[in-house]
């Protein structure tokens, strides 16, 4: 899928009128308030026009890995939560060494993360 195709999708579950509206590189939590309910919304629609079997936490699985202790624990991300970031993440983005927060994480998921994780699923 092209940032076109999902800009769009994003804009019609987040009720913009108009798709240019959209930056490929904002955060669609942070700058455009997407919630997870908009967000599961999202998942299955690029599930659709995509054509690629995914579940939503596969597309965005922070939160999966937060409520894992083997990731993160005490409100830290432990070295095996690191590498799994740096997975999600390799082609993307280098993650910086420290402050890696939920708030952090989550201005990286834009249409350009999108783009690029879907490549890889």
């Amino acid at each position: 899928m092209n940032q076109s195709e999902i800009a769009t999708i994003a804009a019609n579950i987040l009720y913009l009128d108009d798709v240019s509206e959209i930056e490929f590189d904002r955060s669609l939590f942070g700058d455009y308030s997407m919630s997870s309910l908009d967000y599961v919304d999202f998942a299955f629609e690029l599930k659709g026009e995509s054509g690629k079997e995914f579940d939503p936490d596969e597309l965005w699985p922070i939160n999966t890995m937060m409520d894992n202790p083997e990731f993160y624990q005490n409100g830290q991300w432990t070295d095996a939560g690191r590498a799994a970031l740096t997975k999600v993440f390799t082609g993307f983005t280098e993650l910086p060494q420290e402050d890696l927060t939920p708030e952090s994480l989550y201005n990286l998921f834009s249409v350009d993360f999108i783009q690029h994780r879907i490549s890889t699923l």
